[in-house]
């Protein structure tokens, strides 16, 4: 039975909605939620990787975080990307549309039940209100979106329905009437109830250019501004050709005059369609820039931030800003300009001149483009000056506090002078390219153009139509290269652009093939019924490893991480930060590694929780190695507090700072669990202070933070992971004996298995 023979689905609202039952042919069963997905993402364009192994069922997936991460690391494994989606009750209707091809979660029932939207159904009939879906027999049905966002929201609207109904029926509403009432209740209720279990399919920022591009579209709605260009440039020419040549040959009628009007008149949609698809083209592939720059700077590793420092980031940043508006204009108006010099070279062929104006042309382009790569070179050298004075500027800025106490006043602002003298020598130099391109070169054409006419005239050849025609070929010529300047100096200047932030854009493609998603429980452990506490139920000391216990009691407890030699070294550097390093960390280990300085603490404990991946042996999550659990799952279950010099308080609220690491939006439990840690970390005479308490915005631009409150923040930032494993790199330095016993008590209750690095 097609979609338009199901009984119900009319073109009312309510008769959508009583139709929820023939909804059910069109459910996934969450058996069949791996085959979904790879479906939805074929279905919707994605072209998702052949996959050489069953995807696992997730039929025992229950909860939403465990069923969130299923679907990331089985999308992960098709090569493209799912994005989890929350919207308004009242906004359902209108984002369902916009986030397809979406996955959509189905929350009622024993079994979870799933539905696959590909995207509108097209514009026929309801006016694009219907959404296209597909069945388990990868066939789609034709489905209104209010019917969808019934059922959707069916367990919700369940809850607050029967007291509804009761104030309907006190109220004494017309039973004809009662569907109307019912809705708007419902949408006073719950219009600002926050709607999740949606996931929208699209490809990963890191996916080859290409793709990208393609799925979204740019291709054909390029060569759509292509043609519309194309179309207005030649009516234009026809406007001129119909009313010119009847002028010049002395029979003007009524005739040719309606003729040039209309065809004018056909110039002022094409042009609005020009704008209309060049915003779009614009707006889309600057969409796809920032993503992928974004993805890149965070693949970037730790070794490879530090080295750039502050300024030369901040330089990157300004030129990520140019490029999306210099290669986009840049380069469709050098296009559109190639097309426009080669009409007007046409129409100088068909002037007095003939075909040596028409060469004359090409020599001048040729000289405009060879101008334009001196602009290149001259912005180049002009680039580097700036953005070096940048770093200069930003690394001074930053160290400003240690200059002011150890540098000599005399050199605060040594070689200020030179640096300044460059630029302004690389600025005048460039001033003088671009003058040259922008201003010269076209208008200098004139002179050159009308100047091909001489050997003509002179010569008393041509008549005044071919004088005419040439002259407007010069005039179409000046135009054109007006916009051909215009579009190569863009170029040129997003070119050289592209050279600063070349490294983010490729760094997003790092990382090899996905791999295969795993039960969400795959690399956990249940936790010990005597976790973290002695055999009284005191909690116990610090310092005390798996070792304290009896040999017969590690041996009964199962391993969480196993690293059999390990070794790593940093970048640049001759000798290994850690060699052959074999351990072995037991559930509910609390155990103190101590060492000197630079005796590779921090870089093992950046190796157990997967912020770095070593250089040789073989590290175990519960038997799964960082590979096969993935890096993110891994970060998941092994969650760290970095050193000091290498965590952050972020401009935020407190809450999101503690939350950052678990989720956000946040749940309400998820904001008392971070209070109740927070208040077992000594930090509860901080929320008291604080007017907005955990709302309140915290950083450098908000409330300020010492540096024991700090690193007791980060402890919580670990803690309300939920993680397997928490390794806390010398996050007790900072704090006195008093406050340091209390937040070892905290952590060692709340932690399942605990490492804690110090100094001895």
């Amino acid at each position: 039975m097609t979609a338009a023979a199901q009984p119900g689905w009319g073109a009312r609202p309510d008769e959508a909605v009583d139709a929820l039952g023939a909804l059910g042919a069109i459910e996934w069963p969450a058996e069949l939620l791996g085959d979904a997905l790879e479906a939805l993402a074929l279905e919707g364009g994605l072209d998702p990787h052949a996959v050489v192994a069953p995807i696992p069922t997730a039929r025992h997936l229950r909860s939403a975080d465990a069923l969130g991460a299923w679907i990331d690391q089985a999308a992960g494994y098709l090569g493209v990307e799912a994005e989890p989606i929350a919207a308004r009750h009242d906004e359902l209707d209108a984002a369902l549309p916009r986030v397809a091809p979406a996955l959509v979660w189905l929350r009622d029932g024993e079994a979870p039940r799933f539905l696959a939207i590909v995207g509108r159904a097209g514009r026929a009939g309801r006016r694009g209100r219907d959404l296209s879906v597909l069945r388990a027999d990868r066939s789609t049905a034709r489905v209104p979106v209010e019917a969808i966002t019934a059922r959707i929201c069916r367990p919700l609207e369940a809850q607050v329905l029967p007291e509804i109904d009761r104030v309907l029926a006190r109220a004494g509403v017309r039973p004809r009437r009662r569907s109307r009432a019912r809705r708007a209740l419902l949408r006073e209720r719950l219009g600002a109830v926050i709607v999740d279990g949606i996931w929208s399919l699209r490809l990963p920022p890191g996916a080859p250019i290409r793709r990208q591009i393609a799925a979204a579209r740019v291709p054909r709605r390029l060569l759509g501004l292509l043609a519309a260009h194309a179309s207005a440039y030649t009516l234009w020419i026809l406007v001129w050709m119909t009313v010119g040549r009847s002028i010049l040959d002395d029979h003007l009628d009524e005739g040719w005059l309606v003729a040039g009007a209309l065809l004018l008149a056909t110039v002022v949609p094409l042009r609005q369609l020009m704008a209309w698809l060049s915003g779009v083209v614009a707006i889309d592939a600057s969409a796809l820039i920032k993503q992928r720059l974004l993805s890149g700077a965070l693949a970037l590793e730790p070794e490879e931030v530090r080295s750039e420092g502050a300024g030369r980031f901040l330089g990157r940043v300004i030129e990520s800003e140019a490029i999306e508006a210099l290669a986009m204009g840049g380069g469709i108006a050098a296009v559109a300009s190639a097309f426009e010099l080669a009409a007007a070279a046409a129409v100088l062929a068909q002037g007095a001149a003939g075909a040596l104006h028409a060469i004359l042309l090409v020599a001048w382009a040729a000289l405009v483009v060879a101008l334009s790569v001196r602009f290149y070179r001259r912005r180049a050298r002009w680039t580097a000056a700036r953005l070096a004075m940048t770093h200069d500027l930003i690394e001074r800025m930053v160290g400003h506090r240690t200059r002011l106490a150890q540098e000599r006043h005399g050199r605060w602002h040594h070689g200020e002078d030179e640096a300044l003298s460059q630029y302004a020598l690389g600025s005048r130099e460039l001033d003088r390219s671009q003058i040259e391109i922008g201003a010269l070169m076209p208008r200098g054409w004139l002179i050159a153009g009308i100047a091909g006419l001489l050997p003509p005239f002179l010569a008393g050849s041509g008549s005044a139509a071919t004088y005419a025609v040439a002259l407007g070929g010069v005039l179409l010529a000046s135009r054109a290269l007006q916009g051909l300047s215009a579009g190569l100096s863009s170029l040129a200047s997003a070119a050289i652009a592209w050279e600063q932030v070349s490294t983010l854009f490729q760094a997003a493609a790092r990382g090899g093939a996905p791999p295969p998603p795993l039960p969400p429980d795959a690399g956990r452990t249940p936790p010990p019924p005597d976790a973290g506490r002695s055999p009284s139920g005191a909690p116990s000391a610090p310092g005390v490893a798996a070792g304290a216990d009896s040999a017969g009691d590690v041996a009964a407890r199962p391993p969480v991480l196993e690293a059999h030699e390990l070794s790593f070294r940093h970048k640049g550097r001759a000798r290994p930060a850690v060699v052959d390093v074999s351990l072995r960390i037991a559930a509910g280990d609390r155990i103190l590694l101590e060492g000197p300085s630079g005796g590779g603490k921090s870089t093992l404990s950046a190796l157990l929780s997967g912020l770095r991946a070593p250089d040789a042996g073989l590290l175990l999550l519960n038997g799964l190695d960082r590979h096969m659990l993935g890096a993110a799952a891994w970060r998941r279950r092994v969650a760290a507090a970095p050193q000091f010099h290498e965590n952050y308080v972020l401009a935020g609220t407190f809450a999101y700072n503690l939350l950052m690491g678990r989720r956000w939006p946040p749940r309400p439990g998820d904001l008392e669990e971070a209070e109740e840690i927070c208040r077992e970390l000594g930090l509860g005479e901080l929320l008291g202070r604080m007017p907005g308490g955990l709302e309140q915005v915290v950083g450098e631009t908000g409330w300020q933070l010492s540096h024991g409150e700090r690193s007791r923040l980060y402890i919580a930032r670990a803690l309300l992971q939920g993680a397997e494993v928490v390794v806390l790199d010398e996050s007790f330095a900072a704090l006195d004996p008093e406050t340091l016993e209390q937040a070892l008590r905290c952590v060692l209750r709340r932690a399942r298995t605990l490492v804690v690095i110090a100094h001895p």
